[in-house]
């Protein structure tokens, strides 16, 4: 009888059905790894009575099917007592127990160029933080609660304030970040690789960001390139200590201290034109008076990154694309000075440049910014968080809270841009039934997956927005 037969009479004898070409396979490769060990020595051969028999090849036969029967029965039994699947909600109930969180960016070169501590509150705000960025600024911050004090080293001097005069943060309100990863995140894949360790990829449409979770504690590992862990700081992180040879600057109310320096107050008062600019450019430049918000914007440069990126749009708006691209891209070097996540975070910038490009006639750079942007603009279809940062690169109202656009305003907007650079069009109505807008997104991802060509088609059909976010809401 032939080794394969045997083994199936024994499976037939255990209860346990064995026919298909997969059992037989199962059962050839058992015998090549018996048929494998007998030929492998250990460094110390010692005669046994388990070698001895194990010479045996009905022996083999038999110890072969029993190891496919334990096999197959708890293969059956996993199958009986599944373990749960993960869930967004798993990762948001761990961060609501966290007290501590350690972040830590490193550059291509492996140095840190951006590390932090923060105490959460029970209410998921902030009480007191830590960050230093030793490349490329050599830039400090310390709160300890009640003071900030920012770490001026080249100008060797510590500033303090109010806390609720000036204070830093990485999110504003943790706690809202969390519940929008409750109800907007996305799964993207279970047990992904993430530097050699099994971890769940996660889109977190708040942060803009692609995040892994440890499977285990249910935390995220990482967002974007920063890592992150949980452990509680050394004494005196969050304590304010000033440098031997550095001046104090106490900006704190009813504090006595030594007068401003000339240069600090020089940097106040043109922080508070340039905040001035900053208002009326940003708020030309939403009612399309681009002239103005130009004006406006080029004597806010320095004084916020997206000062810089408006101005853009205000060329742009201009016909000027060539001081458009410029612009644009001085935008996105401050985000890579800054961060190695800038790709991802300034999607709607390689946007613009790309519509700028585009209008000059250099079709391949334009592409290119365009392969960059893609990604995320789809993920919007389905994810419309995912496409905030474009709205609020569009519309600066947002800002200021004078204007919030719905979902079924971004994914609508989404489209057109979609269509603008692609030259396709899958007959998205946004008024249609659930079904058909579920065709046309798909065939958005299809096209994307498979072929992804871009054609700039600056007659594309346009779909138009709702005028109002409570009109689109209706």
């Amino acid at each position: 009888m032939r080794p394969i037969a045997k083994i199936k009479t024994l499976f037939a004898q255990s209860n346990v059905t064995v026919g298909s070409e997969a059992d037989s396979k199962m059962v050839n490769d058992a015998l090549s790894a018996f048929d494998e060990s007998m030929r492998t020595e250990t460094a110390v051969v010692q005669p046994s009575v388990r070698r001895t028999i194990m010479k045996s090849r009905i022996t083999k036969l038999a110890v072969a099917a029993l190891i496919v029967i334990a096999a197959a029965l708890s293969i059956t039994l996993l199958q009986n007592a599944a373990v749960p699947a993960y869930a967004l909600d798993q990762t948001v109930a761990a961060l609501k127990n966290v007290r501590f969180m350690h972040l830590v960016a490193h550059n291509d070169a492996g140095q840190i160029e951006d590390e932090r501590w923060i105490e959460v509150g029970m209410d998921g705000f902030q009480i007191r933080y830590r960050q230093e960025n030793p490349v490329p600024r050599n830039f400090g911050v310390i709160e300890d609660g009640e003071s900030t004090a920012v770490y001026r080293n080249d100008k060797r001097a510590v500033i303090i304030y109010d806390r609720k005069d000036m204070q830093y943060q990485w999110v504003g309100e943790l706690g809202k970040a969390f519940e929008n990863l409750r109800r907007e995140g996305k799964i993207l894949q279970e047990n992904a690789d993430y530097q050699d360790r099994r971890a769940h990829k996660v889109w977190w449409p708040m942060l803009s960001s692609e995040c892994y979770v440890d499977p285990e504690t249910k935390l995220p590992i990482s967002i974007g390139r920063t890592q992150l862990t949980y452990e509680e700081p050394p004494a005196g992180t969050f304590e304010i200590v000033i440098p031997e040879g550095y001046t104090v600057i106490d900006k704190r109310p009813g504090t006595v201290t030594e007068p401003v320096p000339e240069w600090l107050l020089e940097e106040e008062n043109a922080q508070q034109n340039k905040a001035e600019c900053f208002n009326q450019g940003t708020h030309a430049l939403a009612r399309g008076d681009y002239a103005q918000a130009a004006k406006q914007l080029e004597q806010a440069l320095g004084y916020d990154s997206w000062a810089c990126f408006w101005l853009g749009s205000a060329y742009y708006g201009l016909g000027q694309y060539d001081l458009a691209v410029e612009k644009f891209t001085k935008m996105l070097d401050i985000f890579k000075e800054f961060s190695r996540d800038a790709d991802q975070l300034c999607s709607y910038c390689y946007y613009a440049r790309g519509l700028a490009y585009a209008r000059l006639g250099m079709d391949e750079e334009a592409k290119a910014d365009w392969q960059v942007c893609l990604p995320l603009m789809i993920r919007t279809l389905r994810i419309p968080s995912a496409g905030w940062t474009f709205e609020y690169a569009d519309n600066p109202l947002i800002r200021y809270g004078e204007y919030k656009p719905s979902e079924r305003e971004t994914v609508i907007k989404m489209i057109n841009r979609l269509r603008l650079i692609t030259g396709e069009n899958f007959g998205y109505d946004p008024d249609a039934a659930a079904e058909d807008k579920e065709k046309a997104i798909a065939a958005w991802e299809q096209w994307f997956e498979s072929s992804g060509q871009i054609k700039f088609s600056p007659d594309a059909e346009i779909l138009p927005a709702p005028e109002t976010a409570e009109d689109a809401d209706k």
